[in-house]
């Protein structure tokens, strides 16, 4: 349908680049619902009946810009571009449904959207225009608007005008009636009566019955087909692992699924709801019960908050979630310690199976049956001395699977501490969510104290094990988890009990009381402050102005075009490659037999078929040998993505294993370096040690890698032209004069045979520099041995698998100081796991040594560095190239000091920075002056120390939790040793 302004980000549901709209029509409640979806999750059988929205849909440069695409434009919302359909997607789906917003609807519709370049800021910032409550810095926490502060706050220097937030334009209002109406024709349909759909595939058959009847019936007849919903289980499955059902049940049009009700025992609740529809069912149930009835939807509410992002909460079903028992589901745990019930269908009757431990761990007495279905779940009501809570720890507060999670429930005899009953459930500490089933069993009859506290902690680690090779490592941690939430439950109980019966039990200390709540995010606040131009400036000079991103309305409509955007050309082939799977092995043998004899398969281009040069520093083909997991091996192209990627899975290497070095700590015992040592020194570093007051020694920092996870990933689309050899090539790259360099050398032709274009990058970071041009190569020659145009996309596995990130650094150090914190001398040893070929690990590493010092004068200093060879991918440029590891090195250092001294970190930062004008360790002369203004400045306007001692203040009334301030100086001086890289364009 050549609409490519939905994109393609990470596959799996979780970056919401290919956010869509589906608008359907419910018949009973007269109604019509939009949801966002994840299109790279939805098949396109479950949208029969549906009418699906995309970016486009919204609005074009062709047509009108709509208020959503317009106003994210304009408030800076798009940098790369490559988020920006989806995020418009998510907020566009919100407005349809509430026209005035809140806040939190605004960023809950944002969870399931990343950004990797813009910031989230500027984003919401021109969505807050939308919302009913207005958003305010209140500067300082003094309940001042920013916007108040214009016209008072000037510029010393200039005189000029300083403006604070760059959002505040004025902008049409939103007008509901000129969006898009739901077709009537798929409102007729679903008022008519319903048959059974069929959808046949070449492997898959896809069936939605009408009737629960009809579905027990089909799942009679194919026991082993799975229900799908949403598709986010069954899905996420098939595109991570390439899962494969003959026959797939789609129950959605089947009423007694849906089934929303209250009983005396509690609420049922349709299997087939989603889980949004659940948080909005809880949201509105709870104002209106007892508070004691409805423990369990409060904490059931507290995860659906977190939960994956509006896209997932939108299209995953309650039964999906319950049946497909992913160890780190949150739910699970929760409605298990709540007793709830599902209420199981088949041909045979119906019955109903308790939501316990036993069935989440798959045992057969206590699972569904091959035959049954999930219709509904019955979520009891909580009772008086019942006490319910719900924990999760995961690497960030939404959109992220637990690394732990747990729901524990206990019930006392009325009116006492004595426990009648104890659950504890844990999440993603096993391949199923686990129970201290017998330790709750050996505390039945306990009062609850510390001392039942103290044993319960110590039954649950014994009974919990976690094996020192755990899935998912983190071992120690999660364990440490197994007791903090079992304390928090502790603690949150002890309150209860007070709360309930104040004079019977004591209420808990300050101390302990700290411990509880949970920590909110609330609304992101944050100003921008910029200095107005002179009055006399140009209007069409545009230095200084805030100007809106010349793409911004492309990007925002999605009609900014990428590589994958570029339409297919005729006699157009795909490509897959073939990986190694070993990170050290010499290939015995290749064999494409198999591969050839796929359908749609052309060919298979491996090393022999490279004309010219295969690569530079790094092979684009393997050839005798491989040198880490994830490196290039052979390539199979075909008529489709799909046939290129079975080829690609048809082909057979023989390896024979060598031993590989794979960390830094391998690395330094076999002397396994890319480079020579680098070594800057100052000073005479013996005498200054011989002269410090005090000497810390051996202290060492470890810093793991990155991903750079740019949006947009590697694609590459070469056309041959019809004379003299030459080829357009379309990549997404930072560095276009390498990839020209490279596709020339390796096809042995003139450079000026090979158009390279570049129109914009989707994010890069600087993970597009050197492996696109091998990229390039590969689909280049694929290209010159079939005579046909090739396009290379890397899914996200495939890029994460075969690029590398930042550089993982260990530094150990030496440094002598004096008892007022003054640095005198510092023996620096820096390390930087460089991978497998050079790449930019030189670089890097020199940056590291010059840098190092970062703010600070240190009179005698000597740094030395390598760069590790391992058999790893290789690691490249990246964002700050070393200066974060560099940076973090020597504020490590200075901290180690402070403490030492006991001197406050900033104090010992002053002592230590430049002053007047110096010479650097690198003979740069260097005036510090604008260093202190900036650190003055700094100092001032966030009222530093009127804040830091608003956070002793708060540490000292809080035991269990902590606020933190620091400020940091930063010289980053702008240059790099290879000085062609100081060329650049802005694109």
């Amino acid at each position: 349908v050549r609409l490519s302004g939905t994109k393609y980000g990470c596959g799996v549901g979780g970056c919401g680049a290919c956010t869509v709209m589906i608008s359907t029509y419910d018949p009973v409640a007269k109604q019509i619902q939009h949801r966002p979806a994840n299109s790279c999750l939805l098949p396109i059988c479950s949208l029969h009946g549906a009418a699906v929205t995309t970016v486009e849909g919204v609005g074009s440069i062709k047509t009108r810009i709509h208020p959503i695409q317009e106003r994210l434009a304009k408030c800076h919302g798009s940098q790369c571009g490559f988020c920006t359909p989806g995020m418009v997607m998510s907020i566009y789906a919100l407005l349809r449904n509430y026209a005035e917003p809140s806040m939190e609807q605004i960023i809950s519709a944002l969870d399931g959207n990343l950004c990797r370049c813009t910031g989230y800021r500027p984003i919401i910032d021109s969505y807050a225009s939308f919302a009913r409550d207005s958003i305010c810095c209140q500067l300082r926490g003094t309940g001042q608007c920013c916007l108040d502060q214009e016209e008072c706050v000037c510029s010393s220097s200039t005189g000029g005008q300083i403006h604070s937030g760059l959002c505040n334009p004025e902008f049409p209002p939103m007008d509901p009636t000129q969006e898009f109406i739901f077709p009537p024709e798929l409102m007729r349909m679903a008022q008519e009566q319903q048959r059974t759909l069929i959808f046949h595939g070449k492997r898959t058959t896809w069936i939605s019955p009408t009737s629960l009847k009809e579905l027990l019936e089909l799942k009679a007849k194919y026991p082993k087909a799975p229900l799908v919903v949403g598709n986010t289980s069954v899905g996420l499955k098939k595109n991570r692992h390439d899962a494969y059902h003959p026959i797939i049940l789609h129950p959605v049009r089947i009423p007694e699924m849906y089934v929303v009700s209250s009983t005396n025992d509690g609420l049922v609740i349709g299997a087939a709801c989603c889980l949004a529809q659940l948080r909005d069912i809880l949201m509105e149930t709870v104002p209106k019960l007892p508070e004691e009835k409805t423990k369990i939807y409060q904490a059931l509410l507290q995860h659906l908050r977190t939960l994956a992002g509006e896209q997932i909460r939108s299209m995953a079903s309650l039964g999906g979630h319950i049946v497909s028992r992913g160890s780190t589901w949150d739910l699970n745990p929760i409605l298990s310690v709540g007793k709830s019930v599902l209420n199981l269908a088949s041909e045979d009757g119906k019955r109903q199976v308790l939501l316990n431990d036993q069935f989440l761990a798959g045992c057969e007495h206590a699972d569904i049956k091959p035959k049954e279905v999930l219709v509904s779940v019955l979520i009891p009501y909580s009772v008086k001395d019942d006490f319910i809570s719900a924990f999760r720890q995961a690497e960030s507060q939404k959109n992220a699977l637990s690394i732990v999670n747990s729901g524990m429930r206990v019930l006392f005899s009325p009116g006492t501490n004595t426990i009648v009953d104890l659950s504890i459930l844990y999440g993603g500490v096993g391949s199923t969510t686990l129970s201290a089933r017998k330790s709750c069993e050996k505390l039945i009859g306990r009062q609850w104290n510390d001392q039942m506290l103290n044993e319960a902690c110590r039954l649950v680690l014994e009974e919990i094990f976690l094996p020192p090779s755990a899935l998912g490592g983190k071992v120690e941690y999660r364990r440490t988890l197994l007791v903090s939430f079992l304390f928090r439950f502790y603690l949150e109980v002890l309150h209860g009990l007070h709360q309930m019966y104040p004079f019977r039990y004591a209420e808990l200390s300050q101390e302990k009381m700290s411990a509880l709540g949970i920590l909110q995010s609330g609304v992101p606040q944050g100003v921008q402050i910029y200095q107005d131009v002179d009055p006399g400036q140009s209007p069409q000079d545009p230095v200084g102005r805030p100007i809106m991103h010349q793409s911004g309305i492309k990007h925002a409509t999605g009609e900014a075009v990428y590589i994958d955007d570029i339409r297919p050309v005729d006699g157009e082939l795909s490509l897959a490659v073939v990986t190694s799977i070993k990170a050290h092995a010499k290939i015995m043998s290749i064999d494409a037999s198999e591969a050839l004899q796929v359908p749609g398969v052309v060919d298979v281009v491996t090393a022999r078929d490279v004309p010219g040069k295969n690569g530079k520093d790094e092979q684009a083909y393997a050839e005798d040998k491989v040198i880490c997991v994830g490196q290039i091996i052979c390539a199979v192209v075909a008529e489709s993505v799909t046939q290129a990627k079975c080829g690609a899975e048809k082909v057979k290497i023989v390896y024979e294993d060598l031993d590989p070095i794979l960390t830094i700590e391998d690395a330094i015992k076999h002397k396994s370096y890319i480079t020579e040592e680098r070594k800057i020194e100052k000073g005479d570093i013996e005498k200054g040690f011989k002269s410090a007051d005090e000497i810390i020694e051996g202290s060492e920092l470890h810093m793991g890698g990155q991903e750079h996870f740019y949006l947009e990933t590697n694609s590459v689309l070469v056309i041959p032209r019809a004379e003299d050899k030459e080829m357009d090539v379309y990549v997404t790259t930072q560095h276009a004069t390498d990839v020209q360099e490279l596709v020339a050398s390796a096809l042995n032709l003139q450079s000026n045979k090979i158009m390279c274009h570049v129109k914009r990058v989707g994010g890069a970071f600087g993970g597009k520099i050197t492996k696109p041009s091998l990229f390039a190569v590969i689909a280049a020659v694929a290209a010159n041995k079939t005579g046909r145009p090739v396009r290379f996309a890397l899914e996200r596995n495939m890029d994460m698998l075969i690029t590398g990130g930042r550089h993982p650094f260990f530094g150990k150090y030496k440094v002598g100081f004096t008892n007022d914190g003054r640095i005198i001398a510092a023996d620096f040893q820096c390390y930087i796991n460089g991978g497998c070929t050079k790449d930019e690990s030189e670089l890097v590493i020199e940056y590291i040594v010059l840098k190092v010092d970062n703010a600070y004068s240190i009179p005698n200093l000597r740094v030395r560095g390598h760069a590790c060879k391992t058999n790893l991918p290789s690691n490249t440029a990246f964002r700050g190239f070393g200066f974060p590891q560099a940076g973090l090195f020597m504020e490590t250092c200075i901290v180690a000091v402070a403490t030492q001294t006991g001197l406050p970190h900033e104090k010992v930062r002053e002592i230590n920075m430049y002053k007047g004008v110096n010479l650097t360790s690198f003979k740069e002369e260097f005036d510090a002056e604008n260093l202190w203004k900036c650190w003055e400045e700094c100092l001032d306007k966030s009222d530093y120390y009127s804040r830091k001692a608003m956070v002793e203040e708060f540490n000292m009334q809080n035991y269990w939790k902590k606020k933190g301030i620091a400020i940091i100086p930063m010289k980053f001086s702008v240059g790099f040793n290879a000085t062609y890289f100081h060329q650049v364009m802005s694109l």
